[in-house]
């Protein structure tokens, strides 16, 4: 089969400008009674590697076993100098992604603004967990659910940055430096799992990957006014990342293979402990009486296990028809795993 051309535009896809920032739209829009899930990409890739390609099998991506729960999907690709979307955009912050995220949101829940929102961050996305948050908030979107899917939390260190920098292109975007190596061999774990080759790698290559605005992977490498720079202060702002009553209940799906250690050995204790330090911004100034602290108390030792799911593979767990349903069955449980911690919660602090 004949592979798609690069920066052809998909069925579902189309280039958005909002807010002043141009980036990839996909968005089928599913059963209006079910959830809408907003997939955010990882560091160097479309939102394709949610819904695939024309000339892929559907039941290799998420997307497909969305569909089949009725739940809708809106995929968002960051600005990219990628032919499908041509929008450099280096100096975009975590802050500017998140505020073009809630508006292309908000515009497509126009007609339905009751409809639940769940929010699927993968990898890199993880970092502007608390930025969407707010901004969702700011357009009346109160999302149901936030979820990692193998995804980094706003803290320090967890992401690899040379010494030095990472290499950036002449147009300052970041090429994904060391961690190319390890996408290919993930893919090819994922073919391996699943019994066949799901994606052609050359049009991997020229139709998932794409260049990245440095400054949304929340490091202290940053770039303006057409120079890189190094600021600590500036990427923990720009990420919220001690802003705790500002981030979401977020539950966890992560990866079973050494070669995402990070993820499958830390997601379940990190995320955790923003949902704990979430928890405590909002019981902060209140009073409690002995049997509701000692319930408040016991609920939150429920969280790493009633929010945490595994999934079979590596980085791209997802990714294969045998993970892809999978995760699309934990997207469901989980959702409405957190909508019923919000709700206990919410009756433990009023």
């Amino acid at each position: 089969m004949r592979r798609p051309e690069t920066g052809l535009l998909y069925a579902g896809e189309e280039r958005a400008e909002l807010a002043g920032i141009a980036g990839l739209k996909y968005f089928r829009d599913g059963s209006h009674d079910r959830p809408l899930v907003v997939f955010l990409p990882g560091g160097v890739h479309l939102a394709r590697i949610s819904y695939g390609d024309p000339c892929s099998d559907r039941t290799d991506f998420l997307d497909h076993w969305l569909e089949q729960d009725g739940l809708g999907l809106l995929a968002l690709s960051y600005p990219t100098d990628h032919p499908c979307v041509g929008a450099i955009a280096p100096d975009l912050t975590i802050a500017g992604w998140a505020n073009w995220i809630a508006s292309v949101t908000s515009e497509v829940l126009r007609e339905t603004p009751d409809r639940p929102v769940v929010v699927a961050m993968w990898s890199m996305a993880g970092r502007s967990v608390a930025a969407v948050n707010t901004a969702l908030k700011a357009r009346g979107i109160d999302a149901a659910c936030f979820l990692s899917l193998a995804a980094s939390p706003p803290i320090a260190g967890l992401n690899f940055v040379q010494r030095g920098g990472d290499p950036l292109t002449p147009d300052g975007l970041w090429t994904g430096g060391v961690y190319i190596d390890g996408f290919l061999p993930s893919l090819s774990y994922q073919n391996q799992i699943n019994g066949h080759r799901i994606l052609d790698e050359q049009s991997y290559l020229e139709n998932y990957l794409c260049n990245t605005p440095v400054m949304l992977r929340g490091t202290p490498q940053r770039f303006s006014g057409g120079s890189p720079f190094w600021n600590f202060e500036h990427a923990h702002d720009d990420m919220k990342a001690s802003s705790f009553s500002e981030f979401p209940l977020t539950a966890t799906i992560s990866p079973t293979d050494r070669s995402d250690d990070g993820h499958a050995l830390g997601d379940r204790i990190n995320w955790n402990f923003f949902n704990i330090q979430k928890i405590r911004a909002q019981a902060h100034a209140l009073d409690f009486d002995a049997a509701r602290w000692r319930e408040l108390r016991a609920l939150t030792q429920t969280l790493p296990s009633r929010l945490s799911r595994d999934v079979v593979g590596g980085h791209f767990f997802f990714v294969g028809a045998r993970g892809a349903e999978q995760t699309a069955r934990h997207i469901t449980d989980l959702s409405s795993e957190v909508r019923k911690l919000r709700a206990e919660i919410s009756a433990l602090l009023e």
